[in-house]
């Protein structure tokens, strides 16, 4: 983006910035299918008993 400060990025700018993402990368995500929610939940427990 070549912005070396966001924190000085007004609401309307960031408001713009995510309107062309979204019209750049095909606006919304689908929702995920049930086997891929599972595996995602899944995925996340296991991060949950690792210690670091």
């Amino acid at each position: 983006m070549g912005i070396q400060n966001v924190g000085a990025l007004s609401l309307g700018q960031w408001i713009a910035i995510g309107r062309q993402w979204n019209k750049a990368h095909g606006g919304k995500p689908g929702a995920p299918s049930d086997d891929e929610f599972d595996a995602a939940v899944k995925a996340a427990k296991s991060l949950d008993s690792v210690q670091l």
